[in-house]
């Protein structure tokens, strides 16, 4: 009978680069907590010169490629998982699906009462359309990534062909009205997000939530993500057995996806440097959206490869041992940086959302980060999972829980 994995069985490179993609995560989600996207693009233009290196830098390094690094190992996941169910593929077929509805649970909860980026409830839907595909022969599965991949490259085109269809508007229309006869129809999304009166901060949460599908469409975000996902099956398949053995990964898999995603990465961030803008239905849009597509997956790729081969250098340093404890957790504190950024930023906390210069979104990475490995070290020094892992993989599992695996996974690694 299968059961959750205890802490010796886990790979500690593995959990350490998720706590690495993490910190990427809380460094991108931080430019929409700081304010920058209320923000018009000749504003952006205008801003201080620290704050536009800064901003220069994120882009460049971390847009995108953060979560290309969390989607590869959500697809290793489910691919390591698979094997341990000894009772068949059914097992685990009911595994997964139980795993993955609870993951939107806690998805949509997030999205709707804590903060509107979330990106759980998209993982979960992705992971549900995974559980075939991952079945599929190494082979088909190169062609159903690249395919998946190559996806978003058209994708922008479509949309601008298709621009004044009332579909891509419909869901952002549904939202203004009903924020219209709520009664805050006078109010700026940034004075909703900032306002006194909670109500305000949660409906308007809730609000933007609501436009959430229509612009994981637009961006073609569902088909990338799907498409790292298999890649990380492969991965998976491919690579274990080195990384069981600690061996070096060829850097065919990893130096050039992550030297072509460099050079396509820079153009990107040049490309929000010149304009202040992200995303345009434009010719000049088409091409920012090209190369995004391209960075972010290769460079992703290789920045994950990069780390690996700094693991097998360096080993259990303090910072590797700090991010592996983050990574044990990560369920935990990806759902804690983006609360603990809230009570900063939203009008529930502090309300700092536009006071702060974009300079400092790197130190307040650091602090949110220095906090969470404090506290899981503290939380891992007494339970075996993070809270939240605890409660979801005791749900998935549900009667294949093995006691006695249980019992030996209170222990210490």
């Amino acid at each position: 009978m299968a059961a959750p994995t205890v802490a010796r069985e886990r790979y500690e490179v593995l959990d350490a680069l998720r706590g690495f993609a993490l910190f990427g995560i809380l460094l991108a989600n931080l430019n929409s907590f700081f304010g920058l996207y209320f923000l018009s693009s000749s504003e952006i233009v205008g801003l201080p010169l620290a704050d536009r290196l800064v901003l220069f830098g994120i882009d460049w390094f971390v847009e995108g490629k953060f979560y290309t690094i969390f989607s590869l190992l959500f697809g290793m996941g489910c691919a390591l998982q698979m094997p341990r169910f000894d009772a068949g593929p059914d097992a685990f077929r009911w595994y997964w699906i139980r795993r993955m509805l609870l993951l939107m649970a806690i998805g949509l909860t997030h999205m709707f009462f804590v903060w509107n980026g979330d990106i759980l409830t998209l993982y979960s839907v992705l992971g549900l359309i995974l559980l075939p595909l991952a079945r599929l022969q190494t082979k088909t599965l190169w062609v159903v990534a690249v395919v998946l991949l190559l996806i978003p490259l058209a994708n922008h085109a479509i949309v601008m062909a298709t621009q004044d269809a009332a579909f891509w508007s419909s869901l952002s229309r549904l939202s203004d009205g009903w924020k219209e006869s709520l009664g805050y129809g006078g109010l700026s999304l940034f004075e909703m997000r900032t306002s006194s009166d909670p109500r305000e901060v949660l409906i308007i949460n809730m609000l933007q939530a609501v436009k959430r599908p229509i612009g994981y469409l637009m961006t073609a975000r569902y088909q990338q993500v799907l498409g790292i996902f298999v890649l990380g099956v492969i991965f998976a398949r491919t690579l274990t057995p080195r990384i069981q053995g600690n061996e070096p990964i060829p850097t065919r898999w990893w130096l050039v996806p992550g030297l072509i995603g460099l050079v396509f990465s820079f153009a990107y961030a040049w490309t929000k440097w010149a304009t202040g803008s992200y995303f345009g239905l434009d010719a000049f849009g088409l091409l920012q959206a090209v190369v995004y597509h391209i960075c972010a997956p290769t460079l992703g790729v290789g920045l994950a490869g990069a780390f690996y081969t700094l693991w097998r250098s360096r080993g259990r340093s303090a910072i590797m041992s700090r991010l592996a404890l983050l990574g044990r957790m990560a369920l935990t504190n990806y759902i804690l940086q983006t609360t603990l950024a809230m009570l900063l930023f939203f009008g529930y906390g502090l309300g700092l959302m536009g006071t702060l210069p974009y300079a400092a979104i790197p130190l307040v990475a650091v602090v949110i980060f220095l906090f969470q490995t404090r506290f899981s070290a503290f939380w891992l020094s007494r339970y075996p999972q993070g809270p939240l892992e605890l409660a979801w993989k005791r749900l998935a599992y549900g009667a294949t829980r093995d006691s006695e695996r249980e019992a030996e996974a209170s222990q210490p690694s």
